[in-house]
């Protein structure tokens, strides 16, 4: 029988997440579960006195072609190595999606392994894309306004002007920058930002560097400025830096034979095919279909 998650059960969970997703830095574990985990709704199936399986569920709101609508994001979909391909995932996600099916219209899920869900209705409707800059790109740009002091009121004002090119993005408040800062500190990584000369935040960047490169998983610009003096002031010291973007982003045309590499990041399902159809008045048959109504770009760049 499938069962909700209560705090007592946090420990066992985190040794499930831990067997499933090995290359989960230990660093970003422990920041999920202590600052995220009980935000959501954890379902698992027990056997053998043990969890064998579960999944998190993490409501949100997202715009979506002008309107903002409840959604849910499922991660940590885990089961035991001892108890794989007996179904026990496919209990649970049927479990789950007809839970949410009745409160939200829809769902995401990490498009890290996509044949495993499309069982389950949903397709990739976003891609990132990578590309490695040579950082003679910089020679002529100054670092002049960038710094690492920011406040997550600021994160969050200047992401919702950097949002409004989009047609599909979380809506992210305060609390959700409250808690992107908390990360990047407990996950070893950086955010610097830009600021005008009338000290306007004009964008950030989230970053992690070692000794022989660097690489941007987040950048938020509202001009080319921002962000030439952003990518400047993290590459120094490097012959090149590796930067991550939306799909619509084309970074080629500041950066000339720069080709991008693509990577299926986020799969959505559409809970109510009537019921979407007649908010948005078309006729969708898949996710695909519903996102290519969409008249700007998505922007979906989430992890939980």
């Amino acid at each position: 029988m499938i069962k909700e998650a209560v705090r007592q059960n946090k420990p066992e969970i985190y040794e499930l997440w831990k067997s499933a997703y090995p290359t989960k830095s230990k660093a970003y574990l422990s920041y999920y579960f202590k600052h995220v985990f009980d935000e959501g709704k954890c379902l698992y199936l027990p056997q053998d006195d043990r969890i064998i399986a579960s999944l998190q569920m993490n409501e949100h709101i997202a715009t979506f072609g002008g309107r903002k609508l409840k959604s849910t994001y499922i991660l940590g979909v885990a089961t035991l190595p001892d108890y794989r391909r007996r179904g026990h995932m496919h209990y649970l996600m049927n479990s789950a999606l007809d839970e949410i099916s009745h409160n939200h219209l829809l769902t995401f899920i990490e498009a890290f392994n996509p044949k495993l869900y499309e069982p389950f209705g949903f397709e990739t409707v976003y891609e990132s894309k990578t590309y490695t800059i040579n950082t003679h790109y910089f020679d002529k740009v100054t670092t002049s306004g960038v710094s690492h002091h920011i406040t997550a009121r600021e994160l969050e004002e200047v992401f919702r002007k950097y949002s409004r090119h989009f047609d599909c993005s979380y809506v992210r408040d305060v609390h959700y920058f409250d808690l992107f800062l908390k990360r990047s500190v407990l996950d070893h990584g950086n955010i610097c930002v830009y600021r005008n000369k009338d000290h306007e935040v004009c964008g950030y960047a989230v970053y992690r560097e070692n000794s022989v490169e660097v690489k941007v998983s987040e950048i938020v610009y509202l001009d080319s400025v921002a962000l030439m003096k952003l990518l400047r002031f993290i590459s120094d010291g490097y012959p090149d830096i590796t930067v991550t973007v939306s799909q619509s982003e084309k970074l080629e045309r500041l950066f000339p034979l720069t080709i991008p590499k693509k990577s299926a990041m986020t799969m959505a399902r559409i809970n109510n095919y009537e019921l979407f159809n007649k908010l948005y008045n078309c006729k969708a048959h898949s996710p695909k279909e519903a996102f290519a109504m969409l008249k700007k770009p998505v922007f979906l760049n989430e992890s939980f």
